[in-house]
């Protein structure tokens, strides 16, 4: 077929051109599942596991997940991993990353808010932040 008889499904799509867009649409939506299999059947299966491997603990599970900072806090978290970094054994540097220091931050502040309700730090801080505004 031609570039100039090529048919344009994404245009009818998007313009509503076409009384028959839906089973178009339906096509295209088959296409991509079908797509989505075959690269998924391509995937190579996972090898075994390495003796020498350790396993992490359910401690170690880790989550990606993206929250929004403020500049100051964002430069204060770049801040305290130098200054951390300078209080730690040379061989513990690699350890420390803002990852860690944001978890472990977060636990403290959550055990205390776990504990304190709404007499935690926590609390306060938010409720000052609100009247604030």
């Amino acid at each position: 077929m031609s570039a100039k008889n090529k048919h344009d499904i994404m245009d009818d799509l998007l313009k509503g051109a076409e009384e028959d867009a839906a089973h178009e649409a339906s096509s295209l939506a088959k296409l991509i599942h079908r797509t989505g299999e075959s690269l998924r059947a391509t995937t190579p299966a996972e090898s075994p596991p390495d003796p020498e491997h350790k396993k992490p603990s359910p401690g170690d599970s880790k989550k990606k997940s993206t929250h929004y900072l403020s500049e100051e806090i964002f430069e204060d978290l770049d801040d305290a991993r130098e200054k951390i970094n300078e209080l730690v054994h040379p061989r513990l540097k690699s350890r420390i990353s803002k990852s860690r220091i944001v978890n472990q931050a977060l636990s403290m502040i959550l055990k205390d808010f776990e504990e304190k309700g709404e007499k935690s730090h926590l609390m306060k801080e938010i409720l000052k932040d609100i009247r604030k505004k």
